[in-house]
């Protein structure tokens, strides 16, 4: 199993360096299953950090599609149940995390949806509350337990090390917002956590301003990066000021070369921003100018419509126009850019794609309508909902 799981992780990276996200996707569920069915006899003989670097690609898969269960529940839910009472390591603060986070988007994707969707504003049971209220808990303690192995006077960090724990610290900040906020409908909540919001970006730009930043973890890091805490922070954001530093921080990100992707997340930022500023009536408007009528409540994009010389996606956004008792409108506007090379969409991949559509919507873990940042499973159903 071992042998199969190191097969995978090489192909899925391969796969996600020429920006082939399907295949990569389809390699990654079905080494999910394979540690499904042999999870009740086997699970003790799996090397540990083979199923902890299957973990981070599960959470990432559902941080970009807006209605993905994460897969491997399973695991997570007797692991890493209690924290510690500090961080030793880098890779011990990284694996909590990443545990946590998967059981946040386990809540978020199943109990969460549920209730944002369905009870409507002031109707959330008080069991959601209390799960929501511990999370938020847990996420406090893990910034706490960053923030002191980060003063502590023993540690000595590398510049690749420092980055990394800034980026920890970030998601543990969106984690905690994402805790308060997602079982409720309004968007007004996220409000309450302007200066969370600031320290994501201060974060962010001081990774990108680091003297050796191109020592990153990637250029773009999509795992406990900077491309998902820029655009969550430039959606759900409504404070003018840290919106469009966030905004101005994702401009910055490398784009060119055929990274398709970080373009078309950061044109569907900018069309949220223009959408909920358009009609304040002030050139940096703050959370009280931008009504609960006027909010954006989910975005995201599709279109796999990739053409020489021009790329394009459909930006979607979800309004409520006549307030939380009204109907939700979808509004969508086309995004294209000029880029070099040909299409990314490999006829073999949408072979494969459509091959193994049906497979996908079957499993347990995968749910609903559509995805982000270009991880579709379905072409004919792309439609992105971002929640998170």
């Amino acid at each position: 199993m071992d042998l199969i799981l190191m097969c995978v992780l090489l192909l899925v990276h391969f796969e996600s360096l020429r920006e082939a996200f399907i295949p990569a996707l389809v390699h990654m569920e079905h080494a999910i299953r394979l540690l499904h069915a042999r999870t009740g006899f086997e699970s003790r003989k799996v090397d540990p950090s083979l199923v902890r670097s299957m973990m981070r690609l599960d959470v990432q898969a559902s941080m970009y599609m807006g209605e993905r269960i994460p897969a491997m529940a399973f695991y997570t839910a007797a692991t890493d149940s209690t924290l510690p009472i500090t961080f030793h390591d880098l890779t011990q603060a990284r694996d909590i995390i990443n545990t946590w986070t998967c059981r946040l988007f386990h809540f978020m994707r199943t109990d969460g949806d549920v209730h944002s969707s369905l009870c409507g504003p002031k109707n959330t049971p008080l069991e959601a509350i209390a799960r929501s209220h511990d999370l938020v808990q847990t996420f406090m303690g893990l910034d706490r337990l960053l923030w002191d192995f980060m003063h502590k006077p023993s540690v000595k960090l590398s510049v690749r090390e420092q980055h990394g724990l800034g980026m920890l610290r970030g998601r543990v900040k969106i984690n905690r917002i994402l805790s308060a906020t997602y079982i409720y409908t309004e968007a007004t909540m996220f409000d309450a956590f302007l200066q969370e919001f600031e320290d994501i970006v201060t974060i962010c730009m001081h990774i990108m301003g680091s003297d050796q930043a191109d020592r990153r973890l990637f250029s773009v890091s999509l795992d406990e990066g900077l491309l998902y805490p820029l655009f969550f922070v430039a959606i759900h954001c409504r404070d003018s000021r840290l919106r469009h530093q966030a905004l101005a921080q994702l401009e910055k990100l490398p784009a060119k070369g055929g990274i398709w992707h970080v373009e078309a997340m950061t044109r569907t930022a900018q069309v949220c921003v223009r959408y909920e500023e358009a009609l304040c009536g002030t050139e940096s408007p703050t959370c009280q100018d931008i009504p609960e009528w006027r909010r954006v409540h989910s975005a995201g994009f599709d279109g796999w419509n990739v053409q020489v010389p021009e790329q394009r996606v459909n930006a979607n956004i979800r309004v409520r126009p006549n307030g939380m008792d009204g109907e939700w409108l979808e509004l969508s506007e086309s995004i294209e850019w000029s880029a070099p090379g040909g299409s990314y969409l490999r006829p073999a991949e949408l072979d494969l794609l459509l091959t193994d559509d049906a497979l996908m919507r079957e499993g347990l873990h995968v749910r609903g309508r559509g995805s982000l940042s270009g991880n579709n499973y379905s072409q004919h159903r792309a439609r992105a909902v971002l929640r998170a």
